[in-house]
């Protein structure tokens, strides 16, 4: 495993030695003595880890820098996006309050006043190192987090339009709509297609039909393949839809992989609509059913009520007739003059006349049921509309 790298610069030969001793056989250590060594070697590589004396002053030869002590090189430091989280400890002979604080004011991480102490130095280097890979570690966790998040909710708005596409085919009934519909409808994920449905007559959206696009289709369409590639072109066919995207994402497999499921089944869906639409299975013609059988229903309603309450008064008109009949024949047969035998069989002729209409009342229930019973089959076969 390699060794860290730990960037001294310091005034001093002999302090930079001392430090360099303490660290040298955990870390790998480089040791400079401006301020232009330390910038020059931050811009060819980043240390993990700086100590910078307060003191440290530029070269001779570079009068017109702008960056004059150690406190300025870490302000600096801190202030560039390569290096603004490396760890930096801040050395200074002179100890107290002031200058410790001058040291975190430019942005220092730690604060040494006596470099004799090698056991401090390396704790302090260890643990400074240690904070960062933790923070790198939750930054990257969080960065983790936020992309599975972001994938989350793309996956999210893509279910949800695909949800309202589904939708929105079932109520789509014209051809040419559908295929426009599935276009429009692909388009809301950056995808350029082409769509052809094979009806009585061939359907194009997104390109004519003497374009080499729908020649493309119509081949793919009679190969009977299911799923083909060329490139970034994708070509998928179901039983009455072909779909040609132009520029699927190659270079972004979960995309990809992705966008290839969706595509199977917005041609799939889109399909069965076709059948239907060419079945003419349509909503308004379910509709035009519906209000047919209702208009069936009222009038069958009207005409069983209106047939009931004749059948009834029929009946009952005509069983009062018959008692009436029965109840006055023995005065009738008096007046007659007729012989026993002769009255004998006008009264059995009356019995049977009697046993008729009883039968006749009892059918004309039976035909007010059945018509009674003609109306439940008829909402029945509106509940399954």
């Amino acid at each position: 495993m390699s060794r860290q790298h730990i960037l001294i610069a310091t005034n001093s030969h002999e302090t930079s030695e001392l430090m360099e001793q303490a660290l040298c056989d955990q870390y790998s250590v480089r040791v400079v003595h401006s301020i232009e060594d330390v910038q020059h070697y931050v811009a060819a590589d980043t240390p993990a880890l700086l100590v910078i004396g307060a003191a440290l002053h530029g070269l001779a030869a570079s009068p017109d820098s702008t960056v004059n002590d150690g406190y300025q090189l870490c302000a600096e430091l801190k202030a560039l996006e390569k290096t603004h989280t490396v760890p930096i400890i801040m050395l200074s002979a002179v100890a107290g309050r002031e200058a410790r604080l001058a040291a975190y004011e430019a942005g220092a991480d730690d604060f040494i006043d006596d470099n004799r102490d090698g056991l401090s130095l390396r704790y302090r280097v260890e643990k400074l190192l240690n904070d960062r890979a933790d923070i790198e570690k939750s930054m990257r966790e969080a960065q983790n987090a936020a992309a599975v998040a972001m994938e989350a909710m793309v996956n999210s708005s893509e279910l949800g339009k695909l949800v309202q596409l589904l939708r929105t085919l079932h109520q789509i009934e014209n051809q040419q709509t559908l295929a426009e519909t599935i276009r429009n409808s692909i388009a809301y994920f950056n995808l350029t297609s082409c769509v052809m449905i094979s009806s009585a007559s061939k359907i194009y959206a997104g390109c004519k039909a003497d374009s080499l696009e729908a020649s493309l289709m119509d081949r793919f369409f009679a190969s009977d393949q299911r799923m083909t590639h060329q490139g970034n072109r994708t070509l998928v066919n179901s039983s009455k839809v072909v779909l040609l995207i132009k520029n699927m994402p190659i270079d972004e497999e979960t995309r990809y992989g992705r966008f290839k499921d969706l595509l199977v089944m917005i041609t799939d869906v889109a399909s069965d609509r076709a059948m239907a639409i060419e079945a003419g299975y349509t909503l308004k013609m379910k509709q035009q059913r519906i209000s047919m059988l209702n208009k069936i229903i009222s009038l069958a309603e009207d005409s069983v009520d209106l047939s009931t309450s004749d059948i009834q008064h029929f009946s009952n008109s005509l069983m009062n007739a018959v008692r009436d009949m029965v109840n006055a024949q023995d005065d009738l047969l008096v007046n007659l003059g007729l012989d026993d035998d002769q009255e004998e069989r006008l009264r059995r002729l009356a019995l049977i006349a009697t046993d008729k209409v009883e039968l006749t009342y009892g059918r004309s229930e039976d035909l007010g049921k059945n018509l009674t019973h003609l109306l439940d089959v008829l909402r029945e076969l509106l509940a399954h509309q």
